[in-house]
């Protein structure tokens, strides 16, 4: 359409269609995992790929159907259809029920006004099976990942642009044509998806060795300097509570001393991985952070101190019970607590940050192994 219309080659008109669904996607799902990242409210990034990548594919689908669909021409976006499939299902690796596809293949009929012809039923059938193929060598290590990509990818088209010629009666010319730039979008595309897995690798490390600690697999101090402000400022626009729990490791030096700082680094490794697991089972709101040696916090959004404090006891128990193995020799360690929630008098985190440090010196002051609240 675009050639015999414009003088443009469909191609390059299929690049941009493709190129701008791609962007679109990146661009929305980028703007939602980062507003919900900012606002430190927990995040199921794989539910917010499906709901983007089907709403752009989709979408666009059918936006760019309603432009041809009462014309002799409505075959010419089926390229742009195969190619948003494979990066749905083989780049995305969007897992999407079988049979969501086939009703909007089914609806896709009705819009063309074509759901009385056996070739568009065979069409869909195999274009749902398309997708099951290319999701399923998408998920699987399998040897040869390119190749398999390609022979897949154009036996399929070669097969599902064969019906799309024999029901518009297109000479076999053009179905060459629509092949061979086909073969290529989809060279250009496994490409172009290699670098972008490279540079998403490369972000992702750099955000994690930026926010979390190497060692026990929690956020550390510069994560928690972020959530802290964030939340003081929440509590303060919108007069909502917040508590702190920090606790320290006691005699933690003489561990190292004892056993060795490889023992230190597996005690530090087995308390934060036992905390972490008792704040999952009390509120997933609540966050650990590694913010010194031996030294963690506990942020916990909308806590009172009564209801702080019934966490600090659990965290507290959980430790206590915890019992370390290294080199045939048991460790076990207890921790001294501090807790304190946001009151009105604190102008900035750290006055805050203060009061809970305050409680937990005289909780080490007073003998260890205990939990002051204030």
């Amino acid at each position: 359409m675009a050639w015999s219309l414009w003088l443009v080659p469909p191609i390059i008109t299929s690049i941009f269609f493709v190129l701008g669904v791609i962007t679109l996607y990146w661009a929305i799902f980028s703007w939602i995992t980062a507003h919900v990242k900012a606002s430190n409210r927990p995040i199921d990034v794989k539910k917010v790929q499906i709901a983007v990548g089907t709403l752009c594919a989709v979408g666009s689908v059918f936006a760019l159907q309603l432009l041809v669909r009462d014309s002799h021409l409505s075959w010419t976006f089926t390229t742009f259809q195969l190619l948003l499939l494979i990066f749905v299902a083989y780049f995305l690796q969007l897992r999407i029920p079988y049979w969501v596809i086939f009703i909007a293949s089914v609806g896709f009929m009705f819009l063309n006004g074509n759901v009385n012809q056996p070739l568009s039923w065979a069409y869909t059938v195999l274009f749902v099976l398309f997708y099951v193929v290319s999701y399923q060598q998408s998920v699987h290590l399998w040897r040869r990942p390119f190749l398999r990509y390609l022979s897949i990818a154009v036996i399929f088209a070669a097969v599902l642009w064969g019906i799309v010629c024999l029901r518009f009666h297109l000479d076999w010319r053009t179905y060459a044509e629509e092949l061979g730039n086909y073969t290529i979008l989809v060279v250009l595309m496994y490409g172009y998806f290699q670098i972008q897995d490279r540079d998403r690798r490369i972000k992702e490390r750099l955000f994690q060795s930026a926010n979390w600690d190497a060692l026990t697999h929690v956020q550390n101090f510069a994560a928690y300097d972020r959530a802290v402000g964030h939340y003081f400022r929440h509590s303060a626009n919108h007069q909502t509570r917040l508590a702190m729990i920090m606790f320290d490791i006691d005699h933690f030096k003489q561990v190292n001393d004892t056993y060795g700082h490889l023992a230190g680094d597996e005690v530090l490794k087995q308390v934060a991985a036992q905390v972490t697991a008792v704040l999952k089972k009390s509120d997933p709101k609540a966050v650990l952070y590694r913010t010194g040696g031996e030294e963690f916090n506990i942020l916990l959004p909308d806590y009172d101190l009564t209801m702080s404090t019934a966490v600090a006891q659990r965290v507290f128990e959980g430790v206590r019970d915890l019992r370390i193995t290294y080199n045939d020799v048991t460790i076990r360690v207890t921790i001294s607590v501090g807790v304190s929630e946001l009151r009105e008098m604190d102008s900035n985190p750290l006055d805050f940050y203060k009061r809970v440090d305050a409680n937990l010196y005289r909780s080490k002051k007073n003998g260890r192994k205990q939990i002051t609240v204030e």
